[in-house]
């Protein structure tokens, strides 16, 4: 399996490593932001194993519920130097956002920030769900209302000094998910990508790194008819 970056929550502006979560703690100005930094992992990510994430951030947000929305990443590296070349430059960028408030979702952009000015990142798929009732911390904290969505993330971006954000539908725009430093992990000099990232890679090489990487959103998902 390959190894890949984890991301969970974005409440103030903490420096993240490869994963992060991000959360608007409190709605009023100025909001506060957190970011927080998971380590490497190996292996796909089931639908259970990101549900953890969210029952994880909801314990320790508990005090500062509700809060008004939450989101949290994560990003799958191509598993060699030929998928790499097959993906022309692409990962796999999964993100996953909570929020008190409906008007808020689908997310209407989430796109890198760099010197440059801002890219916009092509959604693969998308789904939009409630938290169930069962789940009662998840909604106490964050809300019922859930948007998951895959996107291409150019490897070449992660190489560069950026931020990665995302626009709600409503209320917020620019929250950050994450911060890349322009440093080059060994994760992904292996791949040995050089230059920018192509045209968008066929469905069918996107969708086997999917069903791979993140095997119950693929089922879920599947791709675009």
């Amino acid at each position: 399996m390959n190894l890949r970056m984890q991301s969970l929550i974005s409440v103030s502006r903490l420096v993240p490593a490869f994963a992060t979560i991000a959360a608007t703690l409190v709605a009023q100005a100025p909001a506060a932001h957190l970011e927080t930094a998971l380590p490497w992992s190996n292996g796909a990510v089931t639908n259970a194993a990101m549900d953890a994430r969210i029952h994880d951030g909801a314990a320790r947000y508990r005090l500062y519920a509700p809060v008004p929305r939450y989101a949290l990443y994560d990003m799958a590296y191509p598993k060699d130097s030929a998928e790499a070349a097959a993906m022309n430059g692409y990962a796999i960028l999964v993100v996953t956002a909570l929020v008190q408030d409906s008007t808020e979702l689908p997310l209407a952009k989430v796109y890198v920030s760099d010197a440059r000015g801002d890219l916009g990142l092509t959604l693969v798929n998308s789904t939009a769900s409630r938290v169930s009732p069962a789940e009662s911390d998840v909604r106490a904290t964050f809300g019922q209302f859930r948007w998951d969505g895959i996107f291409l993330f150019p490897l070449s971006s992660r190489t560069e000094v950026a931020d990665l954000l995302a626009d709600f539908s409503a209320h917020r725009q620019g929250f950050r998910l994450t911060h890349f430093a322009g440093d080059v992990p060994d994760q992904l000099a292996r791949l040995k990508i050089s230059g920018a990232a192509g045209a968008t890679p066929p469905d069918a090489v996107v969708w086997t790194m999917i069903r791979r990487e993140y095997p119950d959103l693929a089922a879920r998902l599947g791709p675009k008819k």
